[in-house]
């Protein structure tokens, strides 16, 4: 029953419950009955048989995958304690690595924003020292001078293409300046 249950969900053999499982909602989708409700019945009869099939299969895979399952209770012997320890080890040290890689990335960042405050810092500090050479105003209150604000233009005038004068002109029945007629 086991090769020709995937045969009838259409995948490989496999263990894998996520493939089972997504192999028979894909059928489920496309052979649930109530899709069929208005159609011939011998059209219903056959996407029902083919559900039917499908479920059985799928319960089938289902039932050997469930008890393919190892027990809590069932014994280890010492080989597979030392490999699983080993992989948990492997796991726990690359973990390690990746946080001291992550805190000295941390590290770095805050070295950069530290630098960057104290630049900050000290460029206002100049901007202070400067603006109270020009005003004469202690402690950087600066004093305020009138701005005479810039006068306002006017939107310059978009270029237009010659080309889309003279197809605007044609349309208001008009004949373009560019078009010289002899």
């Amino acid at each position: 029953m086991g090769n020709q249950a995937f045969q009838i969900l259409g995948i490989a053999p496999t263990e894998d419950g996520r493939a089972i499982r997504a192999a028979f909602l894909r059928l489920a989708r496309i052979y649930h009955p109530d899709r069929f409700v208005d159609m011939p019945a011998d059209v219903r009869e056959e996407a029902e048989r083919r559900m039917k099939e499908a479920t059985v299969a799928y319960e089938a895979l289902r039932s050997v995958n469930n008890g393919a399952k190892p027990k809590p209770d069932d014994e280890i012997d010492e080989q597979e304690v030392h490999k699983r320890a080993l992989k948990y080890r492997e796991v726990a040290e690359r973990n390690r690595e990746k946080e001291e890689r992550d805190r000295e990335r941390w590290r770095k960042w805050e070295r950069v924003e530290e630098i960057a405050r104290k630049k900050a810092k000290l460029e206002a500090d100049i901007a202070a020292r400067v603006a109270e050479e020009v005003d004469g105003a202690p402690n950087g209150a600066a004093k305020s001078r009138p701005v005479d604000p810039a006068p306002i233009k006017p939107p310059a005038r978009p270029v237009r293409d010659p080309l889309a004068e003279r197809i605007d002109a044609a349309r208001r029945g008009e004949t373009s300046p560019l078009v010289k007629r002899s």
